[in-house]
């Protein structure tokens, strides 16, 4: 294939970044797909985590994109974990981890989504107020309602 040695980095591991992996699988690039994100958890959707999952309906599995296996069979190297430092576009170049390791592409995708805006007012930082955005959020409140219970964590 043409493309078979081209590389393309995607920054970003939540519902974008996973399905645009699976969308260059899908239509046949051959190239190498390498998908960076900050967190340690395989790409997840979010909108799950306030609904089903924190609510006990939904398991934990049942946030992610795919499932793990999925990335390996795919060749979609994943770097979980990892914090993009810095992206230089004249030498196409994505550098990201506290090592300052770095990957050439040839095609890039920044998608990163949104950081939610977060109040700055009195009480914020009180006990009993929580922050939800990741999963590791949803984890934390979820064992925070379980032990008030039912009626008290409503």
């Amino acid at each position: 294939m043409v493309d078979a040695d081209q590389t393309f980095v995607i920054v970003g591991g939540g519902l974008a970044g996973a399905k645009a992996a699976e969308t260059l699988r899908a239509e046949g690039f051959s190239g190498r797909v390498i998908l960076i994100c900050d967190e340690r958890d395989h790409p997840y959707e979010r909108p799950p985590l306030s609904k089903g999952y924190l609510l006990g309906k939904d398991e934990r599995d049942s946030v992610f994109v795919h499932e793990p296996a999925w990335y390996a069979r795919n060749d979609v190297e994943l770097h979980l974990g990892q914090t993009v430092v810095a992206i230089d576009r004249a030498a196409k170049t994505v550098h990201y981890g506290d090592d300052g390791t770095h990957v050439r592409y040839d095609k890039l995708l920044l998608a990163t989504g949104a950081e939610p805006r977060r109040l700055d007012i009195p009480g914020t930082g009180l006990a009993g107020v929580h922050h939800l955005r990741r999963l590791a959020h949803a984890e934390r409140l979820k064992g925070v309602l379980a032990h008030l219970g039912r009626d008290n964590g409503h």
